[in-house]
């Protein structure tokens, strides 16, 4: 772009194949056949430009045909190549506005830096090279607004910097330009008259709300004081038509309540307000526009009113903190009981001063005032007798240096107490004192508390195990029923459902009842006993039977038994008696004849479950007895 005569573009080559080493065989001759108007070539292949400042805003492309030719003239070959010149951008172009004259109209309440309007330019240049800035340059009012550039598309974007009033100023006019501080001014042209314009700005008007006179209010109160009148605040309407306007308090919280506003912004006190209660009051203050029968109409302001209590003397001075004094009952006289503080609810000054008295004479104390706001409480004679007043009530009258003056009666309790060699209070009024060493006391109490619940625990276990060990012991010879299979089936097997095989076999046998050898032999829970003959007649009336004879002998055996241990269970016997009427009282027994369940299967088992089946047969001849 914008390329002076002579500029070098390209260098171009023609290759001749024939044998370099014939004279001019090789050398080669060029010739622009399309486009020598702008540019040239020499015989070495340069291509040049002929004409000054290429403009690529007016042409950006050329097409130049270069040929190349054998030196030996006509009779020589020639070839044919064509050059595609595309001219790069550079930024030589100023912006030219589009039209001469904007007009924009905007409502007057538009924000102080929104935009309001564009303006357009036109940059032949490409999008990278154009970089418009705009300025005002002509008019009133160039600091009410600013424009700025858009980066994208390269427009003028107008915002206002103030707020715009319709009933002070209904329009703006400037003049404008737009300029480009990045273009190459050694390849510009002059700079167009076109690059100016005019800029009218029309202001709407818009109901707005009312505006106070003040952004805040401070006002200041006396505490303990109603005044008809704090303080007063003002908003106009800013419109034409210049409405009325009412005030309101917005009440936001219950201190709100104290306050009230007048029609004509009045702010008064219905209450009394105490600066140690609320120093400071925020209220939020309305403001509406009225119509011409007194109601608002919508819009409104608010506004921010501090009301500030000031302080009275009206609070007397008192102890900066409650104290618990003691002294020894032995205490000598001179002896410091207590250093005593002032405070004063109210604001204080830097040279506050407090006094300090006594508001009685007839007591065992001395107070000193130490002229710098506390107070010393001494003994004046020594030796209190505990048994007659264990606790002392000092009345201190201590007065401030406000204006009025006010004073103020505390009372001081000091407890008479028992003291150490060492001097340190140990008891007093009935309970030990908190300064004294109590960590002995609690260590012990918690000793004996640990102690006991310790023996308890041991107690507790030991109670448990013996229950344990007990029921342990009584269900080991409640167990003692078992089916037993023998190798021989002999008459009475029947009655022989569960035995415990040392019984069977002593039975069997004929054998007797083996002696114990030591006490701690356990005994055998069956003990043996034989069959009366068969063969032996009826027993006659009044007679006991056989069962019943066995019975009688095992009652004595056991009574006369001190070595065994006592077996409170029911024994199982081989034998029932011709007399016996009794059923069977075995749980194996009972199964067959409670049960829903037919049994009768196990007599297809085989001979192995033979006994079992007559066991849990329904129709079993036999019972069982226990």
């Amino acid at each position: 772009d914008s390329l002076s005569t002579g500029t070098s573009v390209f260098q171009l080559t023609a290759v001749d194949a024939d044998d370099p080493t014939v004279a001019e065989h090789t050398t080669v001759m060029y010739h622009i056949l399309k486009g020598d108007e702008y540019f040239g070539i020499s015989n070495s292949g340069l291509v040049f430009t002929k004409v000054n400042n290429l403009d690529r805003e007016t042409q950006a492309k050329y097409e130049i045909v270069v040929e190349a030719q054998d030196a030996q003239g006509l009779r020589g070959d020639s070839g044919t190549t064509t050059v595609l010149i595309t001219l790069e951008d550079i930024n030589d172009n100023f912006p030219i506005f589009t039209q001469t004259n904007y007009n924009f109209t905007v409502p007057e309440d538009i924000r102080v830096g929104s935009p309001l309007g564009s303006l357009f330019v036109e940059d032949p240049d490409e999008p990278q090279h154009r970089m418009t800035k705009y300025s005002i340059v002509q008019g009133e009012f160039r600091d009410t607004f600013t424009i700025q550039t858009d980066p994208t598309h390269n427009e003028g974007i107008i915002k206002p910097t103030k707020p715009l009033d319709y009933e002070r100023i209904q329009q703006y006019s400037f003049t404008i330009e737009a300029t480009d501080p990045t273009i190459n001014l050694r390849y510009s042209s002059s700079i167009s008259a076109k690059n100016k314009a005019r800029v009218t700005i029309h202001v709407t008007d818009v109901d707005e709300p009312p505006v106070f006179q003040k952004p805040f209010y401070h006002f200041q109160l006396q505490e303990n004081l109603k005044k008809p009148l704090i303080g007063s605040v003002l908003a106009v309407d800013p419109d034409a038509a210049r409405r009325n306007i009412g005030y309101f308090i917005r009440r936001t919280s219950d201190k709100g309540h104290f306050f009230q506003i007048s029609k004509q912004g009045n702010i008064y006190n219905e209450k009394e307000v105490d600066r140690e209660v609320t120093p400071w009051y925020n209220l939020t203050v309305e403001a509406k526009e009225l119509d011409s029968r007194g109601n608002p109409t919508g819009k409104e302001s608010i506004v921010q009113v501090h009301i500030e209590v000031l302080d009275v003397n009206d609070n007397p001075p008192k102890f900066a903190k409650p104290y618990e004094p003691t002294v020894c009952e032995n205490a000598e006289q001179g002896t410091l009981v207590v250093q005593i503080l002032a405070t004063d609810a109210d604001i204080t000054p830097k040279n506050v001063k407090f006094k300090f008295s006594l508001n009685t004479q007839d007591s065992n104390f001395t107070l000193t005032d130490n002229h710098d706001n506390t107070a010393n409480i001494t003994v004046k004679y020594g030796q209190f007798d505990r048994e007659h007043t264990k606790v002392h009530h000092l009345p201190v009258l201590i007065s401030d240096n406000g204006r009025p003056s006010l004073t103020g009666t505390s009372t001081l309790t000091v407890t008479v107490c028992k003291c150490n060699e060492h001097g340190e209070a140990t008891f007093c009024n009935g309970k030990l004192y908190q300064g004294y060493n109590i960590i002995p006391v609690l260590v012990a109490i918690f000793l004996c508390i640990l102690t006991i619940t310790v023996i308890m625990v041991l107690l507790f276990l030991r109670r448990r195990l013996r229950k344990q060990d007990r029921a342990h012991g009584k269900s080991v010879p409640e167990i003692h029923e078992q089916l037993v299979s023998y190798d021989e089936e002999g008459g009475g097997e029947m009655d022989t459902t569960s035995y415990d095989v040392s019984v069977l076999n002593s039975v069997r046998h004929g054998g007797t009842k083996p002696p114990r050898a030591t006490r701690d032999v356990r005994p055998s829970v069956y003990a043996k006993v034989q069959k009366p003959p068969r063969h032996l007649p009826p027993p006659k009336p009044g007679e006991l039977g056989d069962m019943a004879a066995v019975i009688e002998v095992k009652k004595d055996e056991a009574d006369q038994d001190s070595s065994g241990l006592p077996y409170d269970t029911l024994h199982l016997f081989d034998y029932e008696g011709s007399e016996s009427i009794a059923e069977s009282l075995s749980s194996l027994g009972t199964g067959s004849s409670d049960s829903d369940i037919d049994y009768d299967f196990l007599n297809d088992w085989g001979p192995r479950f033979k006994m079992l089946a007559e066991l849990y047969s329904t129709d079993s001849p036999e019972e069982l007895l226990y």
